[in-house]
């Protein structure tokens, strides 16, 4: 029986960067391998010689679908290092930003990114003339 094997270098819509590799054997899959990787932003160097109350702003374009992740990561730290004790109002509202933000980053990619490639189209644009209302409502929820 002779092995075969998929190998997809980049995949698009993915956190990060993502690779996929199938091990065929006859008609049996024997091998998946999915590797996600990160690679380097260098966000360091877009702070260096900036003042240090830049930071959190700049750190929330790292990623355009979770800006305020890196935001709050940077606040944080930026807290830590200069000894700020935060109330705890300002701890639950960043919560529950981070809930809204958490449910709209979901929403972006089970909605616009991921069921256009599970329904068959390039882009959210083109599964909307045949799926106007599941777009509509994850535009809405969005």
């Amino acid at each position: 029986m002779t092995a075969r094997t998929i190998h997809v270098d980049y995949l698009a819509r993915v956190e990060g960067e993502g690779a996929l590799t199938v091990v065929f054997q006859g008609d049996q899959a024997k091998e998946v391998r999915l590797d996600i990787f990160e690679p380097p932003r260098f966000i360091e160097g877009l702070l260096r010689g900036r003042d240090r109350l830049e930071a959190p702003d700049v750190t929330a374009r790292i990623c355009g679908i979770c800006p305020f992740s890196h935001q709050l990561a940077s606040a944080l730290a930026l807290e830590q290092a200069l000894g700020v004790e935060t109330t705890p109002g300002i701890r639950a509202l960043r919560r529950l930003v981070a809930a809204g933000s958490w449910i709209e980053s979901h929403v972006l990619h089970a909605f616009l990114l991921h069921a256009p490639d599970f329904l068959g189209y390039p882009g959210a644009l083109e599964m909307s003339a045949d799926h106007p209302e599941l777009v509509k409502a994850a535009l809405k929820v969005k």
